[in-house]
């Protein structure tokens, strides 16, 4: 994503956290200062042991923003990505309505109010960049009771509550993860999406001016994953935020499982800008650490692909939590696919828990 990045921050300068809250006993009927002008967007949550009383920590997440018109972004955005004047309209309209993200008035301060069952959640106020994270805790009870009347089994829905004047529908989502069975880590660009982030030319023009095409019968190996008692999808991405709302939306008319994102924090004015700048191994490193410390039990896979540094992560992280790693599979894109460098990266580890891959029935 690097390059990707660097061009993102060249043409925007030419122009909290968690903790516990347990407030069901109170009675919340409106998301105080949401505003009819603006967004809001849940990301998938997970629920979790989180005692040894047998309650559920469920972390809800979440953006509210306010839409911005782009102006005259259609000519810097030419002139910065090196866009040809006489691309086509179809183009132009999906370049700037992935663009748009990158361009919203972020919601500061903002108090959201979920509904989950019968009881009501007042979440931590939004932050400067409008994200919001609340980890609220229920008991195991309610928990059964929200997955045995949900009609799609895992996940299970909230709602946020609205003012009575309001009559828009802001759902979220949460996926319940028990302590035990097989949980996906997977990339996105190039593993599961075609992005060629190795040729800025193409990554540019496959992030914001083509329709997201999938790699080749990822989707199909995932679903079949899926049918494995109680597993997890982890997606984790380099990417920012801004770009969930296009991802999932294109994961799931693909027929990618659903699942949970880690993405990355990202606002012009202040030092998460940065962000998107760091190193892509410690980054990976940091989110696929703190999910295997968050599920001990649980047995994962991992999948990635040649293009930049995920081998070298997954040996890292192998030898590291090997208990807890069943399987390395690494799509092969680009030229660096030689025997030395997968000697490299996966030296140390027993033969045959890992994979390089072309194609996915392989």
């Amino acid at each position: 994503m690097k390059e990707l990045t660097t061009l993102i921050a060249l043409l925007f300068s030419s122009s909290a956290w968690s903790g516990w809250s347990d407030w069901s006993g109170w009675d919340f009927f409106s998301s105080a200062g949401i505003k009819e002008d603006e967004q809001l967007v849940f990301f998938p949550s997970e629920a979790y042991h989180s005692d040894a009383d047998g309650s559920w920590s469920i972390n809800v997440h979440g953006w509210v923003y306010e839409p911005e018109a782009l102006g005259e972004i259609n000519t810097i955005l030419r002139k910065a990505l090196a866009i040809p004047v006489d691309n086509g309209i179809d183009n132009q309209s999906l370049l700037r309505q992935r663009l748009r993200w990158f361009m919203v008035d972020n919601e500061r301060g903002k108090r959201i109010t979920i509904k989950l069952g019968d009881n009501t959640y007042r979440l931590h106020k939004s932050a400067a960049n409008g994200h919001f994270s609340t980890a609220i805790r229920v008991s195991e009870a309610l928990l059964l009771s929200l997955l045995a009347t949900s009609t799609n089994a895992n996940p299970i829905h909230f709602d946020a509550l609205l003012p009575n004047k309001d009559q828009r529908s802001f759902r979220g989502e949460i996926l319940v993860i028990p302590k035990t069975g097989l949980s996906i880590i997977s990339d996105i660009d190039d593993t599961i999406k075609i992005s060629n982030v190795n040729d800025k030319k193409e990554l540019i023009r496959n992030t914001f001016m083509r329709p997201f095409k999938a790699a080749p019968g990822m989707a199909s190996l995932y679903r079949h994953w899926q049918q494995r008692q109680s597993t997890i999808f982890h997606y984790v991405s380099a990417s920012p935020w801004q770009l969930y709302p296009e991802l999932s939306a294109f994961m799931r008319a693909a027929g990618f499982p659903h699942g949970l994102f880690h993405m990355k924090y990202f606002r012009w004015k202040d030092s998460s800008f940065l962000n998107l700048f760091a190193d892509p191994v410690k980054y990976k490193m940091e989110i696929i650490e703190a999910i295997l410390q968050r599920y001990p039990q649980r047995r994962f896979i991992l999948v990635g692909d040649s293009g930049e540094k995920d081998p070298e992560v997954y040996g890292i992280i192998a030898r590291k939590y090997h208990a807890q790693i069943e399987r390395i599979l690494i799509r092969r894109v680009g030229d660096n696919n030689g025997a030395q460098r997968f000697g490299s990266a996966f030296s140390g580890l027993q033969p045959g828990l890992w994979q390089t891959f072309t194609e996915p029935v392989q």
